[in-house]
């Protein structure tokens, strides 16, 4: 009989697994390109659920010369590779409007479907610098609530 053990999981900058995306050159978003936030590598032997009522919220920080918070209409989507990296399928396709907003629960982005990302499959989040603007990972967070699943070791 296989034992599984199920706690709450939050997926943010300082979660193993994560790496924060490059940050774009001052004043080179063109409001078309997608520049890297994060890149989520589920581990071997773990896999976390994101339930419907999962939810997403995120500061967005511009690389500017004097750094501010992007603007609220700026496009953000997370999408979900396979770990073959054949199948991407738009898990949340939202404006940061949507997100930007940690305290009010009412006000947070949720996920539409339940899904699982298992080992060695990814979640990437791509946001949409505006027009001469840019975006920094390193001084922008995020966060997602969801699950985590993991084998009970036995001996």
């Amino acid at each position: 009989m296989r034992k599984w053990i199920d706690v709450p999981f939050s997926i943010n900058q300082g979660t193993p697994g994560v790496t924060l995306g490059t940050a774009t050159a001052v004043g080179s978003g063109d409001g078309v390109t997608e520049a890297k936030l994060f890149e989520y590598l589920c581990p071997v032997g773990l896999t976390v659920v994101v339930l419907p009522i999962a939810t997403l919220a995120a500061y967005l920080e511009d690389n500017e010369v004097a750094p501010a918070e992007c603007s609220a209409g700026v496009a953000v989507r997370i999408v979900h590779i396979d770990s073959a990296g054949d199948i991407t399928l738009n898990r949340i396709v939202t404006t940061y409007a949507t997100l930007k907003d940690f305290a009010d629960q009412n006000m947070l982005k949720r996920f539409r479907d339940k899904f699982a990302v298992s080992e060695k499959e990814k979640l990437i989040c791509y946001v949409v610098p505006e027009n001469a603007k840019s975006l920094d990972p390193t001084d922008s967070r995020f966060e997602i609530d969801c699950r985590r699943v993991s084998k009970l070791l036995t001996v």
